[in-house]
């Protein structure tokens, strides 16, 4: 049944939320890669199935859709529910969480994917801008992509000092940013991925700031604008929004109230929007259309101009595709790149006019440059000393100093030489009169002091990494692997904060250590394609299945049986894929299970108690629980899904202190997101009670304790100390960032919680509590107990009896065991 919702207004005050004896929330629920020119072509084909991937895991069941302000409205509730907390005694369980990064990173000895010049990642960035008010020009402010604002007071040294502007804003995909250069202690940031996907990829509108920065507040008329482009101030402090899917606005009023003022006849799917000093006012350049034809206008009249009146069409326009064009201007002086309908750009324009009329520029980059990508990462820059010098940025960037009569590449994103700066280059800048250059890309920001003749990443301490997993080490403490969109699989090993090894390139996805024979790890590309390491995550090499769409997820779930060596993971609908010997070989199999009822597997849970038996979790929302999955028939499969599940997407499923207690989650809007049975899914109970209506992408019972639970979900780690139905109490983990979390995994012999969110990179607690203490059975001989933990390895003598011992930490923090 789908929660109401409802909007909550930003105006609640402290004294208002002090008098909740409960907050309702409830209310707000509505490979290494050995050949380049494959690498490119899958990458293309990476972005597409990506959006595919979130769209299906986030958007509303009924309507196919993400719903509108949900996503705003979880960030809202989280907030108001980590003020309130944050100013009672009612903290509960108050995990305190602590930052690992990476903060830095370097490419390990069986990762393809190299770097030159040392090069470090970040995680995805789309805007970034030069604060006005630094006169110096080394004050930068970037928006992540899911990784909030930051800023750094020293562009030119490296390591830039990077600090976030606030956690609050973690989650916000950031997609262009600007200053009033009139009173340049007014900012503005716009929100939404508009190029990615069109439904799949939310926004929260746009973000004024009138201290130069120092704090935020989101435009309340600005809350539908969920897709936004660009954001520009003309010389009189107007402001332009370009959006996709509401058009072209304008605010004359500090963003109180819009306007549209699309051209009439143009797709309200704005490319681009600039602004150039060509006449006195500026004139604004747009272009509309993207996946719908691309037409080109400008104005002089900027703050007065209406849909109907004061645009010019050009007398020779560029070419007009059903797909994205970019352009960038410097006074009279313009170039354009339209991609055509298979995502390249064959020919770059140049107007000498101010975009009157378009010619072909004299010569063209590499036939292929944008790389099937225009439609995803495409850019252009002019140096404003100087229109001669322009570049061009989609896969790598390439410059001409000649006006387009010749073009030379001048980054490289793989490799060994020149200039790296990763791949999928999303904005070029040009500053300090032309001298300074900055670069957008997947892999964060790169800088150039001359014009780009040397660039340098400046990626050290930015950590906006975006891991879609995690998993501890058993024994080594600080040993972690994540893997990360992108941005391959990491290896992380400090204590505290830290940096990391990419052990492999690619999208990073599931991750896994064994449990028993930890020198055996487990990393995965897209699909059935893995990598697996047996030196204990030195050295890594390519184990693939399948690279088909189809075949499983494209970010693919998987989980290891640590006692037999059998990993088990989503296969084509209505199949699991069961790798039997993954330690050394690669046979596999694709075994068919009625009980799925031809879905696609979304999450895999190998039971720790019943030897062989695994439970699957499907896009449709089916939970199947299959005993002897190790065989060829396993010896069954039963559908546990309970009566009242939604048909949504099963992130997660859990076990507590055996197989009878179960917890699952699904990460669709508008449904009831977690679920609890105690008698082995026979009947499920929906228990989340006041939780904010927002995905729930992971969750666990707290260790020996079937009454608690932790969850991640689209605004970070929340917890509850009972779950009680309707009437489950969850609190927001406090200092944990408001930012999506995709999955958790525990280590018990010293109670290690790590999280992996994507757009903050790792976090790790402990849960505490007093060693557990148990005598062992007649007949039966103990194994021993640490301060922190115990690890029972019981072996019957001759003719005893076999005993499950169960543990339950109390809320006084002692332990309770019982014989069952």
């Amino acid at each position: 049944m789908n929660k109401l919702i409802t909007t909550v207004k930003r105006a609640i005050t402290f004294s208002a939320l002090l008098s909740l004896s409960q907050i309702n929330f409830a209310q707000l629920r509505t490979q290494n890669f050995a050949d380049l020119e494959e690498h490119e072509r899958e990458k293309s084909l990476e972005i597409s199935e990506r959006s595919k991937f979130e769209l299906k895991r986030v958007r509303d069941i009924e309507t196919g859709k993400v719903p509108e302000r949900a996503y705003w409205n979880a960030l809202l509730a989280t907030k108001q529910a980590k003020e309130f907390y944050e100013n009672t005694n009612s903290k509960m369980m108050a995990l305190s969480w602590t930052e690992r990064g990476p903060n830095t990173d370097v490419v390990g000895p069986s990762n393809g994917n190299t770097r030159a010049n040392s090069g470090v990642t970040s995680g995805r960035i789309r805007a970034m801008h030069v604060d006005l008010n630094d006169a110096t020009g080394k004050t930068i402010w970037v928006g992540g992509v899911d990784g909030g604002l930051w800023k750094t007071t020293d562009i030119t040294v490296a390591p830039s000092n990077w600090s976030l502007v606030n956690d609050y804003l973690s989650n916000l995909a950031v997609s262009d940013i600007c200053q009033d250069p009139v009173n340049k202690n007014v900012m503005y940031f716009c929100t939404g991925e508009a190029y990615f996907n069109v439904d799949a990829v939310e926004g929260a509108g746009v973000f004024k700031s009138i201290d130069n920065g120092l704090t935020w507040s989101l435009l309340s008329s600005t809350s539908s604008y969920r897709l936004c482009t660009r954001i520009v101030c003309d010389y009189q402090g107007n402001v332009y929004l370009a959006t996709n899917g509401n058009g072209l606005l304008r605010s004359i009023d500090g963003g109180t109230t819009w306007t549209t003022i699309t051209p009439s006849g143009m797709s309200n799917r704005i490319c681009d929007l600039e602004i150039s000093s060509i006449t006195a006012a500026g004139r604004l350049h747009v272009v509309g259309g993207i996946f719908s034809t691309q037409s080109y206008r400008y104005t002089d009249i900027p703050s007065t101009v209406t849909s109907a009146t004061g645009w010019t069409a050009p007398t020779t326009a560029f070419p007009s595709y059903s797909n994205r064009a970019e352009i960038a201007c410097s006074g009279s002086i313009l170039y354009a790149c339209p991609s055509d309908n298979s995502y390249q750009v064959p020919t770059i324009y140049k107007s000498t006019n101010g975009g009157a009329t378009w010619t072909a520029t004299g010569a063209q980059p590499t036939a292929g440059w944008a790389s099937q990508q225009g439609w995803y990462a495409l850019t252009v820059g002019i140096d404003p000393s100087n229109s001669n010098n322009c570049i061009v940025g989609g896969l790598d960037a390439y410059k001409t100093i000649n006006g387009g009569t010749s073009w030379t590449k001048i980054s490289n994103w793989v490799g060994t030489t020149g200039q790296y700066v990763h791949a999928d280059i999303h904005d070029i800048a040009w500053y300090d009169n032309g001298n300074k250059l900055l670069f957008a890309c997947d892999g964060g920001i790169h800088y150039s002091s001359d014009k780009g003749t040397v660039i340098r990443d400046r990626n050290v301490g930015l950590r906006i990494k975006q891991f879609y997993s995690v998993a501890i080490h058993p024994t080594t403490t600080n040993y972690f692997l994540a893997g990360a969109q992108d941005n391959g699989v990491h290896k992380l090993t400090s204590a505290g904060l830290g940096g990391s090894v990419e052990v492999t390139g690619g999208d990073g996805a599931f991750v896994a250590i064994d449990q028993n024979q930890p020198t055996y790890q487990f990393g995965s590309y897209v699909y059935n394609q893995y990598r697996r390491s047996t030196d204990g995550g030195n050295t890594w090499t390519p184990v693939n299945f399948s690279s088909t769409p189809g075949s499983g997820q494209f970010i693919n779930p998987f989980d290891y049986d640590n006692v037999n060596n059998i990993l088990y993971a989503a296969s084509s609908a209505g199949r699991y894929l069961r790798w039997s010997n993954p330690q050394t070989g690669s046979t596999s199999a694709s075994v068919t299970i009625a009980g799925l009822n031809s879905a696609l597997i979304s999450n895999v849970k190998v039971s720790p108690y019943t030897s062989h038996r695994v439970f699957f979790g499907t896009e449709a929302g089916r939970i199947v629980r299959v005993d002897g999955a190790n065989l060829a028939t396993p010896t069954s499969n039963t559908n546990i899904t309970g009566t009242s599940m939604p048909a949504a997407y099963v992130s997660c499923i859990n076990v507590g202190t055996n197989d009878l207690n179960l917890m699952a989650c699904f990460s669709n809007y508008n449904v009831n997101n977690v679920w609890v049975s105690s008698d082995g899914g026979t009947s499920w109970t929906a228990v989340d009670g006041n939780l904010p209506n927002m995905p729930v992408r992971w969750c666990m019972f707290n260790p020996g304790d079937n009454t608690k639970a932790i969850i991640a979900t689209e605004t970070g780690i929340w917890e509850t100390s009972l779950l009680n139905g309707a009437s489950t109490s969850w609190v927001p983990s406090l200092n944990f960032p408001t930012v999506r979390t995709d999955m958790l995994a525990y280590r018990p012999s010293d109670g290690t919680l790590v999280a992996a969110t994507h757009g903050r990179g790792i976090f790790t607690t402990t849960l505490t509590g007093t060693a557990p203490a148990c005598a062992a059975p007649t007949g039966l001989a103990s194994s021993a107990i640490t301060a922190s933990s115990a690890t029972v390895s019981w072996a019957a003598a001759s003719g005893a009896a076999s005993y499950d011992v169960d543990y339950k930490l109390t809320s006084s923090g002692t332990w309770i065991s019982s014989i069952a």
